[in-house]
């Protein structure tokens, strides 16, 4: 079955274009390049059909298909590489490109870095509680074996990288893509807006105990505990940031 399925991946057809009535040419074509890649297995990286041969599959001028690439590459999901050898490739459906979107909304939509932190207390405990529910014991052990260890020292390069993995760690073991994009997304709209420029070096030490504990509760099963622990975890640093910077989760949220 597995084997019919990638075929007919592989054999899936480019289709023309077609217009639902209030919906654009360029915006029809972008929704089927999504849905092609999709489609065919096309993984970030590999090359996509030429110009040409794309609005012949679609039967559509160059204008529309361009303002369609153009739309998918300012979201991420087409990379434009120019020169001999170039043209478009997949991009990646990953949260930092959907976070890079959402601003937009978030700032025309006048919220602010306050309504963010709160959301974040939300859902990051729902992947941590996703996560210990995962029956795959090795799965989980391997994943966050770097963070059980109590050798983590809390200098730039190894705090930095192990923090900002242990979250996408706990994401991936959750195994709801739905949940770790909105979740991890507004995490990272948090961190490059208001943690990056305040960095509470005092609480790095607290920071990598508590993803020593979450970790333990999660590889245990032990589901409502890890929920619990990852809600704590973010409540003492939301705490923190209205202790030190109250203002910066009162502003609207900043574009890209």
């Amino acid at each position: 079955m597995a084997e019919r399925d990638d075929r007919r991946s592989a054999e899936a057809p480019w289709p023309p274009a077609t217009t639902r009535r209030g919906v654009k040419t360029s915006e029809a074509v972008m929704m089927l390049l999504v849905r092609a890649m999709v489609d065919r297995g096309l993984k970030s990286g590999d090359r996509l059909p030429t110009e040409a041969e794309m609005m012949r599959e679609y039967g559509v001028s160059r204008a529309s298909l361009r303002e369609a690439i153009r739309l998918l590459e300012v979201q991420g999901l087409i990379s434009l590489k120019p020169g001999p050898g170039g043209g478009a490739t997949v991009g990646s459906a990953d949260h930092r490109n959907f976070a890079r979107t959402a601003t937009l909304f978030l700032h025309m939509g006048g919220m602010s870095y306050g309504d963010l932190t709160a959301t974040q207390k939300v859902l990051e405990p729902l992947l941590a509680e996703g996560a210990a529910r995962n029956p795959d014991r090795e799965a989980k052990r391997a994943a966050l074996a770097p963070y059980l260890t109590t050798d983590i020292k809390t200098d730039d390069r190894d705090y930095r990288r192990l923090a900002s993995g242990f979250h996408d760690a706990v994401a991936a073991l959750a195994r709801n893509g739905v949940l770790a994009l909105l979740a991890r997304s507004t995490s990272g709209i948090v961190t490059s807006h208001v943690t990056a420029h305040m960095d509470p070096v005092e609480l790095r030490q607290e920071i990598l105990d508590d993803h020593r504990a979450i970790a333990r509760a999660i590889c245990a099963g032990r589901a409502r505990l890890a929920k619990r622990l990852m809600a704590e975890h973010y409540a003492r640093q939301h705490d923190y940031l209205a202790t030190h910077w109250p203002t910066r989760l009162e502003e609207i949220v900043e574009r890209p």
